[in-house]
């Protein structure tokens, strides 16, 4: 039907289709039956259509889309209600738009009031639903592009738009109000066509160059990543040049993806500060918070930032210096640099500083990683349980190519520390803002769903979340999960900011009082029971190990599980 006659409907899965989306998550209202009606009809004749998943919740539809993407690469679109469901998402848009995860986000709404003759959608259009300026006014500021379609004509090239704006840098998601009266017209839609060849920009080869040989003639290097490993397929080449060098290869905290290997000598963990002292050169990769506070950056060193949003255009702050800025693509720029870099010839007195380096480096990798094992060897016994014991066995019983998802704040330091990560784009961080995790485990359970999917996060974070949407979707789909909570029964950074502030205070007496603590403890077993889960408590350390055994044989079988973990703090 491309280039034909055909309502809302059929325009928009010709859009998504043209666009390459394969999977619409939606949490819509009554205003789609051109959507459903059209996809009801391409099911029966046997044509192209995106997969409609139905969600629960608005936040879990964008949430999901999300984790789909940060699991696949792929653009996702997501369905929604008018305003009402798009205030409701408006969190997970915005950790979207931090993240720079590209979505095109689609809302209907009325603007005819049951005035457009032969359509009445109905009365509580005025009486609950619309909003003066309509849903794209409120969730403007949570998005990278909105706009509304204000005629049938306009509606084919609109969302075709926002699809595009969505993957050009820097990604996020974009935003299109789309009212059931247009839907419901029939129109002559010509879906413009996507470009055969993406455009990539690419550093030039003269900047990589130079770029390269900065690299190897640097004595006190340093390489610091972000979000780099969302792009997996550009891990290999930071390794490559990582080792030709012998460059110490960090990650800030709360790191964002599988950057690097963690087994590998060259990896020097989660604290830069002692290596940026006295760097001379820093290689930023798709890091937007490399050192806190940006004014409190290494002196002396030339710092080569890769970023495909150098400026911070969405960001309010953009503190951190660059002497050398590569925009674009990070990891199409990081492959194209790696065989530069491996064809430089290094001098005798170079491949000596290199070497040795090396030898030092190594030796804190096995020192620092046999320090993590004694800790939690020594604290096995404790009870109640040691946060590097629940870490350690977590690391021992997980296998390597589970796909993890974690939101942690307390405990993200021991996850972070102990969790071997070997296998891109194994992993991804829930943040932006707590409430994302569960909804990130099932969209990436969504486009692997043979892979055993993890979410990992605190008893504070998984109270954000919606749980019985995210169950429920696990349940309806046939995309069973695990969670595991690292359970201290209140929200510890709380506490931790009035202890700082106020050290000799009453506050620090009196304890989790004011909002931090979670008390009593809720039964979250009971939670993932009731959509046909399995769950456990776990309060002994002895009983860590084979409970988190078991609830990986019950996902593996088929159903969702559930790991409390009552941890000592």
């Amino acid at each position: 039907m491309a280039n034909g006659i055909m309502d809302g409907g059929d325009a928009l899965i010709e859009v998504l289709n043209a666009n390459s989306v394969e999977y619409i998550f939606a949490s819509p209202g009554s205003e789609w039956p051109p959507l459903w009606e059209a996809l009801s009809r391409r099911q029966a004749e046997g044509e192209q259509a995106p997969t409609y998943v139905t969600c629960r919740h608005e936040s879990l539809a964008v949430g999901a889309a999300a984790g789909y993407h940060r699991a696949t690469g792929k653009l996702p679109a997501v369905i929604m209600h008018t305003t009402v469901g798009s205030v409701n998402a408006a969190m997970a848009m915005r950790a979207a738009l931090h993240d720079g995860t590209p979505m095109v986000v689609i809302s209907g709404e009325s603007i005819g009031y049951g005035e457009s003759p032969g359509l009445d959608p109905g009365a509580q259009w005025l009486h609950e639903l619309s909003d003066l300026g309509g849903p794209e006014r409120l969730v403007k500021s949570v998005v990278k592009w909105s706009a509304s379609v204000r005629t049938r004509e306009t509606l084919a090239d609109t969302l075709h738009r926002a699809c595009r704006l969505a993957v050009e840098s820097p990604p996020g998601p974009t935003y299109v109000d789309a009212p059931i009266e247009i839907m419901m017209e029939q129109m002559e839609t010509i879906v413009p066509a996507k470009p055969e060849v993406e455009a990539s920009l690419t550093a030039d080869a003269g900047t990589l160059g130079e770029i390269a040989r900065l690299l190897a003639g640097a004595e006190r290097p340093v390489v610091l990543a972000e979000f780099f490993g969302r792009d997996p397929s550009a891990v290999p080449a930071l390794v490559e040049i990582a080792e030709k060098l012998a460059l110490p290869v960090l990650e800030v905290p709360a790191v964002a993806a599988m950057n690097f290997p963690t087994d590998n000598a060259l990896h020097q963990g989660y604290d830069a500060a002692s290596f940026l002292q006295d760097a001379d050169v820093v290689l930023l990769l798709d890091s937007t918070t490399p050192w806190h506070p940006p004014s409190k950056g290494p002196a002396q060193a030339r710092i080569v930032k890769f970023s495909a949003d150098p400026d911070m255009r969405l960001r309010p702050y953009a503190g951190y210096p660059a002497h050398v800025t590569v925009p674009g693509s990070v990891g199409a720029n990081v492959k194209a640099l790696a065989p530069i870099v491996r064809a430089v010839k290094l001098a005798a007195a170079t491949s000596k500083r290199i070497e040795a380096r090396r030898a030092t480096l190594a030796a804190a990798h096995d020192s620092r990683r046999a320090q993590l094992t004694e800790k939690a060897l020594a604290e096995k016994d404790n009870d109640p349980i040691s946060p590097s014991w629940a870490a350690h066995v977590i690391n021992q019983v997980i296998p390597d190519h589970a796909m993890v998802v974690t939101e942690l704040i307390t405990h993200r330091g021991f996850i972070e520390k102990y969790r071997e990560r070997r296998t891109p784009g194994a992993t991804l961080q829930a943040f932006s803002g707590l409430g994302q995790g569960l909804t990130n485990a099932v969209g990436v359970k969504t486009a692997h769903p043979d892979n055993l999917v993890v979410a990992i996060m605190g008893d504070g974070a998984f109270n954000y979340n919606p749980v019985p949407s995210a169950y429920g979707f696990a349940q309806q789909h046939g995309l069973p999960f695990l969670t595991i909570i690292l359970n201290n029964l209140m929200y510890q950074s709380q506490q931790n900011s009035i202890n700082r502030s106020y050290p000799e205070g009453f506050g620090k007496e009196i304890g989790p009082t004011f909002a931090t603590g979670i008390t009593p403890h809720p039964d979250y077993a009971k939670l993932v029971e009731a959509f046909g889960g399995w769950g456990a408590a776990v309060t002994k350390p002895d009983q860590v190990a084979p409970t988190l055994e078991e609830a990986v044989r019950r996902v593996q079988a088929g159903q969702s599980a559930l790991v409390d973990l009552l941890l000592a703090e």
